[in-house]
């Protein structure tokens, strides 16, 4: 290879070596980039608040009954206490729930009837299913409500309380009533079947809420209800109020879906964070890769730039030979 030759050669071979040096710079100031971004999700990843589940324990609320005789089991039970806003002195918009036997009627017409009468001279009616019951007698007069109820559901003929008469039967198995009208042809001693107008009565328990206006609550030190006074058409009230403690499960369920929330929320956020890390991490793994090569072609050229230089070198020594 000629002088010549030779030196173009190694200024080729150079260029490439700056150019590969510079290129490996390129890629270590885009690994740290990556790293930094890295490190920054990972900062992100200690920030974040791991939820935790609400506790039972700490989910109680104060609750206040009062005796109330009007309630099936003797007790009103307070469901909320609204301040009345501008009333001096404070007055309340109360609430109260308490369990009541609320009557229902239904009336049957034209049934087979079927009248027993024992040796004693009880009475027992039996119906076409089978349901017997027994007699407690003839009432004269009715109460106006059932007469009112009754007369809804039976034949027009049918006056008031004072002028209808009716026997009434009890279901002992389930407790109904039932009243059947004497106008309708009942006969107590017609022992063949009978086509009468019969009326049920039988009560369930429900709830029931009450709204009590205006009412002036009195509190202990401590800030415990410890009475309840009111007034209204009936007159004056006032009862004394028993406050309990009790498991305020609404408020617990709405903290147990608030934490279900701020959970998947950061499960999506570390899933994020995650995928994120793992592709910089796969980023880096390419130029991780790239760097390697180019150290690979660093070292060839390093190898051919030595091979070329000792040629170059032998060249010169032979042309200053010459001239000694």
């Amino acid at each position: 290879m000629g002088m010549a030759a030779s030196q173009a050669r190694y200024l080729g071979l150079q260029a490439r070596k700056t150019n590969t040096e510079y290129e490996g710079q390129q890629v270590n100031q885009q690994r740290t980039a990556l790293a930094n971004q890295s490190a920054d999700l990972f900062r992100r990843l200690l920030t974040l608040n791991v939820p935790t589940p609400p506790d039972q324990t700490n989910y109680k609320k104060d609750s206040y009954t009062y005796n109330d005789p009007t309630s099936v089991d003797g007790k009103a039970y307070i469901d909320s206490m609204t301040k009345n806003e501008g009333s001096d002195p404070p007055t309340y918009t109360v609430v109260v729930r308490k369990k009541i036997n609320e009557p229902q009627y239904n009336g049957l017409s034209n049934q087979n009837v079927s009248v027993i009468k024992d040796a004693d001279e009880k009475y027992s009616i039996n119906l076409p299913n089978g349901t017997q019951y027994t007699l407690d007698g003839p009432i004269s007069p009715l109460s106006e409500t059932l007469c009112d109820e009754f007369n809804k559901l039976g034949a027009s003929e049918y006056e008031n309380q004072t002028t209808d008469t009716y026997y009434k039967f009890t279901n002992g198995a389930t407790g109904a009533t039932t009243y059947i009208n004497t106008k309708s042809g009942f006969d107590p001693d017609n022992e063949n079947l009978q086509n009468v107008d019969f009326f049920m009565t039988m009560t369930i328990e429900k709830e029931a809420y009450e709204t009590i206006e205006n009412a002036v609550l009195s509190q202990s030190e401590d800030g415990v209800y410890t009475s309840l006074y009111y007034s209204d058409n009936s007159g004056k009230h006032t009862f004394e109020l028993s406050p309990s403690s009790d498991y305020d499960e609404a408020a617990y369920d709405a903290a147990m879906n608030q934490y279900n929330y701020d959970k998947a929320l950061y499960e999506k956020e570390v899933a994020d964070i995650n995928a994120k890390t793992e592709e910089l991490q796969e980023e880096d793994r390419t130029l991780e890769l790239r760097l390697k090569q180019l150290d690979t072609e660093q070292e060839a050229l390093q190898t051919e730039l030595d091979s070329v230089k000792k040629v170059i070198d032998k060249n010169i020594e032979n042309v200053f030979k010459t001239f000694q």
